[in-house]
C-alpha cells in the first residue's frame, strides 16, 4: 500500500485521522492530486498538509484545521468551510466558487489568482491577508474583516459588500462594478 492509498483509507474516519495526527504531528503529509469529493471531513486536522491539485468539490470541511496548508490549484467548489481555520494558508489558483466561507479564519493568508465567485463570506477574518488578482464576482461579503489586508487587482463585480471593515488595508486597482 503506497502513502496516498494509506492516507485515503485513514482520512475516511476523521476521529481516527485526528488522533493519528496528534501523535504524529512531525510527519509531512502530501495529499496532492487526491480526490475527496463530497466527503464529510468536519473537524479534520489537515494543518501543514500539501494539498496541491486536491479535489474537495462539495466537501464538508466545517471546523477543519487547514492552517499553514498549501492549497495550490485545489478544487473547493461548493465546499462548506464554515468556521474552518486557514490561518497562514497559501492559496494559489484555488477554486472556491459557491463555497461557504462564513466565520473562516483567513488571517495572514496569501491568496493569489483564486476564484471566489458566488462564495459567501459572513463574518470572515481576512486580516493582514495578501489578496492578488482574485475573483470575488457575485460573492457576498457581509460583516467581513479585511483589516490591514493588501488587495491588488481583484475583481469585485456585482459583489455584495455590506459592513466590511477595510481599516488600514491597501487597495490598489481593484475592480468594483455594481449592476
Amino acid at each position: 500500500m503506497d502513502n496516498q492509498e494509506y492516507w485515503a483509507n485513514l482520512i475516511k474516519d476523521v476521529e481516527k485521522w485526528n488522533r493519528w495526527r496528534f501523535y504524529n504531528s512531525e510527519v509531512e503529509i502530501d495529499l496532492s492530486g487526491m480526490s475527496f469529493c463530497s466527503y464529510n471531513l468536519e473537524g479534520i486536522n489537515l494543518s501543514g498538509c500539501k494539498l496541491t491539485e486536491t479535489n474537495f468539490i462539495g466537501c464538508n470541511l466545517r471546523f477543519a484545521n487547514l492552517s499553514n496548508t498549501e492549497l495550490v490549484k485545489t478544487n473547493l467548489i461548493g465546499a462548506n468551510l464554515r468556521m474552518a481555520n486557514l490561518y497562514k494558508a497559501i492559496l494559489i489558483n484555488t477554486l472556491l466558487m459557491r463555497s461557504n466561507l462564513s466565520e473562516v479564519n483567513l488571517n495572514n493568508s496569501s491568496i493569489v489568482e483564486c476564484d471566489f465567485s458566488g462564495a459567501i463570506f459572513h463574518e470572515t477574518e481576512l486580516g493582514e491577508a495578501v489578496i492578488i488578482k482574485s475573483n470575488f464576482s457575485n460573492a457576498k461579503l457581509i460583516n467581513t474583516h479585511l483589516i490591514k489586508a493588501n488587495l491588488l487587482l481583484n475583481n469585485f463585480e456585482n459583489t455584495l459588500i455590506k459592513n466590511v471593515d477595510f481599516r488600514w488595508s491597501k487597495k490598489i486597482k481593484n475592480t468594483v462594478l455594481i449592476a
